[in-house]
């Protein structure tokens, strides 16, 4: 289940392990040297079946490999490998060769300035438009699955809860604070849901405030007069940000925007009008200078 002929596959690597980068549901990441590639490092997530309920992390780890395939663009992480381990013939767990990101998620970034967050914001919303032109839905985007590494780059990680279109969809996936309201009631996921988890990523990092206080519940069918403007909460977001953050958690989909080229193009003038460019954004390691 290798990638193209010169990405690295886990059966030609001779590698050691240097340290823990961290530990999920169901999943570990590690840092690994590749002694054939004069030591580079890469990521390896490593996920083992213990019983039954380690399933869906098994899937989801096929899935995220599957997904990547697809998809080629610099703010969206690489996954050059994927390796099955069995035992009697079935799966006992999948390891993951991955692109090795150095550098933050948004969560754990102190403070960002308003610039640096709409120059990312575009990365993301580009990400996010290359996986809807290939059919691939991120279903859980949120500030913990975008980084920036100490170089000024933008990843897009965890596509293990990804959907593919036309595939099944038979359970709700996504985290409540940032999850569209259709996705709870109808188990949707599409470019507007993932438009939806957009916004709501981006009100939680301009205004420290969650668009969501909640699962939101059934019978919603307008976006909840509770939920502040960002401008009433910052005064310096500039009014076609406000505009547009509030578009995207529309609770009604069709007063959506219509995709995320619309949102990429309307960040660009934000942008634009507050004298930014592409090669303005920092580091993750810029807050400790």
């Amino acid at each position: 289940m290798s990638n193209a002929t010169e990405d690295p596959t886990l059966k030609d690597m001779q590698y050691r392990v240097v340290n823990q980068l961290g530990q999920g549901a169901g999943s570990v990441v590690f840092c690994i040297a590749d002694k054939t590639r004069g030591g580079k490092r890469f990521a390896l997530k490593v996920v083992k079946r213990q019983d039954a309920d380690d399933d869906i992390y098994i899937e989801q780890a096929k899935t995220e490999f599957e997904v990547a395939q697809k998809l080629k663009h610099p703010a969206i992480v690489r996954i050059y490998d994927c390796r099955l381990k069995k035992s009697w013939f079935k799966v006992a767990g999948v390891e993951l060769l991955m692109e090795l990101v150095d550098g933050k998620t948004l969560d754990d970034i102190d403070s960002q300035e308003m610039g640096q967050l709409v120059l990312i914001f575009i990365q993301v919303a580009s990400a996010l438009a290359t996986m809807h032109r290939r059919g691939v839905y991120h279903g859980d985007l949120k500030p913990g699955n975008i980084m920036l590494t100490k170089d000024g780059k933008v990843k897009l990680i965890d596509l293990g809860t990804a959907w593919i279109k036309g595939r099944d969809k038979n359970r709700i996936q996504g985290t409540p604070q940032y999850i569209a309201p259709e996705t709870v009631t109808e188990r949707v996921v599409d470019e507007k849901t993932d438009i939806y988890n957009f916004g709501a990523t981006m009100y939680r990092m301009f205004t420290g405030r969650y668009a969501n206080q909640g699962t939101p519940k059934p019978g919603d069918n307008a976006r909840s007069t509770k939920i502040a403007a960002p401008i009433q909460i910052n005064a310096n977001i500039p009014g076609t940000l406000n505009e547009t953050i509030l578009a995207c958690i529309e609770n009604s989909p069709n007063r959506r925007p219509a995709g995320l080229f619309e949102i990429k193009a309307q960040l660009e003038a934000v942008a634009k009008y507050m004298g930014l460019s592409e090669s303005d954004i920092k580091g993750s390691n810029s807050e400790e200078e």
